[in-house]
């Protein structure tokens, strides 16, 4: 018997995969316990509909984040810090200060965990690589100077 799982089950299957399963099995334990639905033809094929409608936004979600990654290599974030002499900063330039400036060119939020960076700790020009999800990431140049 062919069903529809609503919930995750251990040794059979994630939430949304149609499995084959003995028909006791299915009668017994999934189907009373709400576990699984019968998966005649217009549930299988609304479970396809769903799985390319996915495969769509995940599609769409890669093209902008491959949109504002070419867009983030050409730019420059521009830090601003206090420096003594020698261009040695008081304290450092790290991630979360990145991520605020990313925040505020983006106009959305970007978490510091998503930035690879060595606190830097002298004005000049540095780059760090940037993780946007999806396995995509690329490099910010950022250039520290004297406020």
């Amino acid at each position: 018997m062919k069903v529809l799982l609503l919930q995750d089950v251990k040794a059979l299957g994630r939430m949304g995969e149609i499995v084959e399963v003995s028909d006791g099995y299915a009668r017994n334990y999934l189907l009373p316990r709400k576990l699984a639905t019968l998966a005649n033809e217009k549930v299988i094929e609304q479970v396809n509909k769903e799985k390319r409608a996915e495969e769509l936004r995940k599609k769409k979600a890669m093209e902008e984040a491959s949109k504002k990654i070419s867009e983030l290599m050409k730019t420059t974030i521009v830090v601003k810090a206090k420096a003594g002499e020698g261009n040695k900063l008081y304290g450092s330039v790290t991630s979360s200060e990145i991520a605020e400036k990313l925040s505020e060119y983006f106009g959305e939020p970007f978490d510091k965990k998503n930035i690879e960076l060595e606190p830097i700790k002298e004005l000049g020009l540095y780059e760090a690589k940037v993780k946007f999800g999806n396995g995509l990431s690329g490099k910010v140049k950022i250039r520290v100077e004297k406020s």
